[in-house]
């Protein structure tokens, strides 16, 4: 009798409940190890692949991500971009937006945000920054351009006029987001559903 068939005989002698156990756990590894790999297949597509090897953290502060977190006091800016790889000797801002269809201002604010701190503490100014969109993660290239930053500077004006100044804040109320507004409470302009 050969070794395979011995195995056989051991396991019909066995409780029909424990090689049923035996053979779902068997199952939910290899469903598991396929999950794996089609991420590893996903996220080198996007170029995500070799991120960690890529990634700068030269600060002591990290976000909660783990990644480098910037705080400008000349700025008055601080943030926390998802990744930051090395390209062509810049580097580049990497910010993850999983339930975005369409690229809008405020992802576009964010990303220049992050480009004038990775200016300023790498001493490099990027030329762009990833923005990974939706579940299919189309990856869009935001251009960091003069004109795109005197747009940013523009509204940071105006935010640091209404906190240090105490100018009113214009509202744009949207019914399709004031229901789960957290500060709707309190808001005069919000859309009353």
């Amino acid at each position: 009798m050969s070794w395979f068939q011995s195995i056989i005989v051991d396991l019909s002698k066995l409780d029909s409940s424990i090689v049923l156990a035996v053979v779902l756990l068997v199952m939910i590894i290899i469903v598991l190890d396929a999950i794996s790999m089609y991420a590893a297949k996903k996220r080198q597509s996007i170029g995500f692949e070799s991120m960690k090897d890529a990634i700068k953290n030269s600060s002591e502060k990290t976000s909660p991500r783990g990644g480098k977190y910037y705080v400008s006091d000349k700025q008055l800016l601080s943030g926390s971009p998802d990744a930051v790889i090395n390209e062509d000797g810049f580097f580049i801002p990497i910010m993850r937006k999983p339930m975005a269809k369409k690229i809008k201002d405020r992802h576009t604010a964010q990303m220049l945000v992050y480009m004038r701190l990775i200016e300023e503490f790498e001493g490099k100014k990027p030329p762009y920054g990833y923005l990974i969109l939706g579940e299919k993660c189309r990856r869009v290239k935001i251009y960091n351009s003069e004109e795109r930053q005197e747009w940013l500077q523009s509204m940071l004006d105006k935010m640091h006029k209404i906190l240090e100044e105490n100018e009113e804040a214009e509202a744009k109320p949207q019914p399709g987001k004031c229901h789960s507004c957290h500060v709707r409470s309190s808001c005069k302009d919000a859309c009353k559903e």
